[in-house]
């Protein structure tokens, strides 16, 4: 039996190695490795989502109900000051991205993805039948609006825009943003994944009520520490609300990821409390590292080790319980590139210093 042709094209999503592998490989004590590889949030969740989680454990047994559902929608809007029928829910954003790909894209579509870039955004474009067309960024990791707007043609449906940009953590500027939605009639989806760690007034919202053709998306994995539970939402134009509701899983997340998710959002002190600690963190390494360290509006920061390898380097630090991520599978000239993930200043310190004993003398 035949199998689908974009398997062929399809790489297999691998993530980077997690505790247990390294401690498993290298015979270490689990509690002391440091995993700065994924992004997460090093002090997790709020105590308040804690305390709800363990009050509905009972929960665990039943599907999701559908008012805990409005309940978590009705709050983003009000968090965010979009229509409550503006809001969808999803799997985290990778779940939203999956959704909007089956009602966008077509056999035979395109989507514009500048590069390097999450991987998501040519994952979902492929298994939906349709073509990635990568942008390649400049040097410093902008993009230029002249060539991705010269690559839209007529079978474009999408045009991803990561921002803060992973891996790079550096935003698209508003205007850039704005001046791609003047120019194009198909939808431009800006993934604010990491926003929250950002300067005020960086988010793309205020653009949502003057275009038709803007999609925002967001997760709680991040700033709010729930990436095990995976909840994330879209701001969607109401044209395409019900069609995402009619193709999205009917469960698509966990009752204690609803929940959890509703109290972290409204625990905005303690969301204020974890960026000005990674603000902090992320200065440090910054300003520490003897690498060229790029500019980040993010919870991690792009080194890059030049001349040496990521793949040398970031195997030697696993063997002494630091986890890194290895960045040379986001381009075809990132063999050079390290992504640090921040994490509490005492990790921070620790990488800092064995980072930096790679550097040249």
């Amino acid at each position: 039996m035949k199998k689908k042709k974009f398997l062929a094209e399809l790489e297999e999503y691998i993530p980077g190695k997690s505790i247990e592998e390294v401690a498993d490989e290298f015979r270490i004590n689990p509690r002391k490795i440091i995993k700065l590889a994924s992004n997460e949030n090093p002090f997790g969740p709020s105590p308040k989502v804690k305390k709800v989680i363990l009050e509905n454990l009972d929960k665990v047994p039943l599907f999701p109900d559908p008012l805990s559902i409005q309940e978590l929608k009705e709050t983003i809007s009000e968090t965010i000051g979009i229509s409550v029928r503006s809001i969808v829910l999803g799997a985290g954003s990778d779940g939203v991205f999956d959704t909007l790909s089956k009602i966008l894209i077509d056999k035979g579509d395109n989507t514009i993805i500048p590069t390097p870039t999450f991987s998501m955004y040519e994952f979902v474009t492929r298994v939906a039948g349709g073509n990635p067309i990568f942008v390649q960024r400049d040097r410093n990791f902008n993009i230029s609006t002249a060539k991705l707007l010269s690559s839209v043609n007529k079978r474009t449906k999408l045009i991803f825009l990561c921002s803060p940009n992973n891996p790079s953590g550096g935003l698209v500027p508003k205007e850039d943003i704005e001046k791609i939605l003047r120019r194009v009639t198909c939808y431009v989806l800006a993934d604010e994944a990491y926003i929250e760690y950002a300067e005020p007034g960086s988010s793309a919202v205020n653009l949502f009520k003057k275009h038709r053709n803007l999609i925002i998306t967001r997760t709680f994995s991040k700033v709010y520490g729930l990436a095990n539970l995976r909840v994330g939402y879209g701001i969607l134009p109401e044209n395409l609300v019900k069609d995402f509701e009619k193709t999205n899983m009917p469960f698509f997340t966990s009752s204690l990821g609803i929940k959890a998710a509703r109290v972290a959002l409204e625990d905005k002190e303690y969301a204020r409390n974890i960026i000005r600690l990674n603000a902090q963190g992320r200065d440090y390494i910054t300003r520490s590292i003897k690498f060229r360290v790029y500019p980040s509006q993010s919870n991690f920061v792009l080194v890059d080790v030049s001349p040496l390898k990521a793949k040398n380097v970031v195997p030697e630090l696993q063997k002494k319980g630091i986890i890194l991520r290895d960045a040379s599978s986001f381009g075809p000239y990132m063999d050079s590139y390290i992504r640090v993930s921040v994490g509490t200043m005492a990790q921070n310190k620790k990488m800092v210093h064995a980072l930096n004993k790679f550097f040249p003398k």
